[in-house]
């Protein structure tokens, strides 16, 4: 595994989070959802094998980027399991009324939240891809793109 639970929590969160809450399948599914197309197959496996090779893009590059993409893959999930209501009826579920700072999370506020998590991951993803581009990595190869039938294909 690329990164830690606990260093997932120590980068992208500022409050205390149960570590129960992220699961490993869900690092394991931000790594190869995210990260490996950043590098592509061969220096990816070449990195999770040999992650003693690479301390500078592990932990300035690929570590950063990757615990924000954890975050916004578990955000919705974490708010709904952690929100606690005045009231156990589940129809106030819809509300998320946060009972001790009274914070009322609109679904426009929670979406506000994702586009701000999305947004740190794909700027830490683009500082990990010129990283990349500025070093001469053995196995990495710059991933290409083309167009079939009007999608963009990247490999």
């Amino acid at each position: 595994m690329l990164i830690s639970i606990a260093e997932v929590i120590e980068i992208a969160y500022i409050t205390l989070v149960d570590d129960k809450l992220v699961k490993r399948e869900i690092l394991e599914t931000a790594a190869t959802t995210y990260i490996k197309p950043v590098l592509t197959k061969p220096f990816f496996d070449a990195v999770v094998a040999n992650q003693g090779e690479y301390p500078t893009l592990l932990e300035d590059y690929i570590k950063p980027c990757l615990a924000f993409y954890v975050k916004y893959l578990i955000y919705s999930q974490q708010l709904f399991e952690t929100a606690k209501y005045s009231d156990p009826d589940p129809t106030k579920g819809k509300e998320l009324f946060e009972q001790e700072r009274g914070v009322l999370i609109t679904p426009e506020i929670h979406q506000s939240i994702i586009n701000d998590i999305l947004f740190i991951a794909r700027q830490k993803e683009i500082v990990l891809i010129e990283y990349l581009d500025e070093q001469s990595y053995e196995l990495y190869e710059k991933p290409t793109t083309k167009r079939i039938n009007g999608i963009l294909i990247k490999s």
